[in-house]
């Protein structure tokens, strides 16, 4: 199974240049959970050349955490073509966090700022419970609530989400916290699996469900 995977970027103190960086934990979290995996880490890439994505070839593709959406162009323009590339081609896509709101974005849903102005509830480093309001996934992961971890700032509200996407996790009443796209196989999550949280055989059991979509496509 091959994954692609998109990169946050960072500045580095020292030079000052721009760098592609995927964190440890992404590397730790997939070679210990899913062995098999062939990792492949995708620069952001200014010039978009569909024949390289079409030579790598991919099975799956996860698009990471790390920027908000309009800190650096040149990402947000490589996933969005990223995303295109996967719909096109019937490849399975996972957006973790920032993956998770450019998944939105890219159907036309809107990214509420400062979250915590509008709910009153935190969302940066902390745990916190979600409900699983989806029939399907309550099937799937064989419960309705769930703590999960949360690092994000913006969000993503019941109506600020994609008419393309449809809501399987709720917190506060009103933060998506999970989706899915009823005709493609997108799943988006806003938490984060490769941290430490009390929630690794729920993570496991929804890559898996898009893992098995790869053997339904192929």
């Amino acid at each position: 199974m091959r994954i692609g995977i998109t990169q946050r970027i960072i500045k580095e103190a020292n030079y000052g240049e721009l760098r592609d960086e995927l964190s440890h934990d992404w590397v730790d979290y997939l070679t210990e959970n899913f062995p098999s995996a062939l990792l492949i880490p995708i620069p952001n890439f200014t010039i978009l050349d569909h024949n390289w994505f079409e030579n790598l070839n991919l099975d799956l593709l996860m698009l990471s955490n790390g920027n908000d959406l309009g800190e650096f162009t040149r990402r947000d323009k490589l996933e969005r073509h990223v995303i295109n590339f996967a719909v096109n081609n019937s490849i399975p896509v996972i957006g973790f966090c920032r993956g998770f709101q450019i998944i939105n974005d890219y159907f036309g849903g809107r990214l509420t700022l400062n979250i915590e102005n509008s709910t009153e509830q935190k969302h940066v480093s902390i745990e916190h419970e979600i409900e699983i309001t989806d029939k399907k996934y309550i099937e799937i992961l064989q419960k309705k609530r769930f703590m999960v971890n949360s690092y994000h700032n913006h969000g993503v509200l019941t109506d600020g989400l994609s008419v393309s996407l449809k809501a399987f996790a709720i917190s506060e009443g009103s933060v998506v916290e999970g989706f899915f796209h009823e005709n493609l196989p997108i799943l988006g999550i806003q938490w984060h699996p490769e941290r430490p949280n009390n929630c690794q055989s729920e993570n496991k059991i929804l890559i898996e469900s898009m893992i098995d979509k790869i053997k339904v496509n192929k």
